[in-house]
């Protein structure tokens, strides 16, 4: 092959390559376009979709965010080790300025036994039973501000206060 026909050939190629690339952008903006819905002239974009949360993750957005919403002073939740409690995961975390945490248990069974056992000491918390979680407060210091709490975050997370 001359040299005069390689770069032909290249010229070739690299208007393929570029009539190609437009193409491409062409179909992606006709497929955006086709994907988003145009109200008055203004275009939104397609959402992206959320990440898939851990069963973990949604716990502990559902109790943070009723005690946002209740407008509940709280620091984020720190995770740290289960100890004895049977829990699976423990999240510790000051909920109105005393200790509180956030328990996620295997099952139902550990569960009742943590709470048979939080019941007994006079412990005050917040269970959510379809997730075998339990969001603990301060019993002691602040008992008379976790009796108070309580029930309002167990009706914003749909769960159930006991030990008020």
């Amino acid at each position: 092959m001359s040299r005069r026909t390689t770069l032909a050939a290249a010229a070739v190629l690299a208007a393929a390559l570029s009539l190609a690339a437009c193409g491409n952008d062409d179909a992606a903006k006709v497929e955006t376009n086709s994907n988003s819905s145009s109200t008055q002239g203004q275009q939104a974009e397609t959402p992206t979709p959320a990440k898939p949360v851990s069963k973990s993750e949604s716990v502990v957005q559902r109790f943070t965010t009723a005690l946002d919403d209740l407008g509940i002073e709280h620091a984020e939740p720190e995770r740290v080790e289960v100890g004895l409690s049977g829990a699976q995961m423990r999240f510790d975390m000051p909920v109105n300025g005393y200790d509180a945490g956030i328990n996620i248990f295997p099952n139902q069974e550990t569960l009742a036994k943590w709470q048979e056992a939080s019941d007994s000491f006079g412990g005050i918390h917040v269970a959510l039973s379809d997730e075998y979680a339990v969001l603990t407060l301060n019993s002691s210091e602040g008992i008379a501000d976790s009796a108070r709490i309580a029930p309002m975050i167990a009706e914003s997370v749909g769960g159930t206060a006991y030990g008020v």
